[in-house]
């Protein structure tokens, strides 16, 4: 699996950061789950064009 180094600016990744602890809060996506995982679930969702306004909520199950 390749391993993939981006640059976000750091008012986005705080953003981010926020939307996924009040998701993990809510018991929208899985404690557990990191800042990869969640990346990675959108990735796929958007490829396969599975995406839509809410499609976080299928991070879910994201281990």
């Amino acid at each position: 699996m390749a391993n993939t180094g981006i640059t976000v600016p750091d008012e986005l990744l705080e953003d981010f950061d926020d939307k996924v602890f009040e998701m993990k809060a809510e018991g929208e996506i899985d404690r557990d789950a990191s800042r990869s995982e969640v990346i990675r679930t959108l990735m796929e969702e958007w490829v396969e064009g599975n995406s839509t306004s809410d499609s976080t909520a299928t991070m879910a199950t994201a281990n």
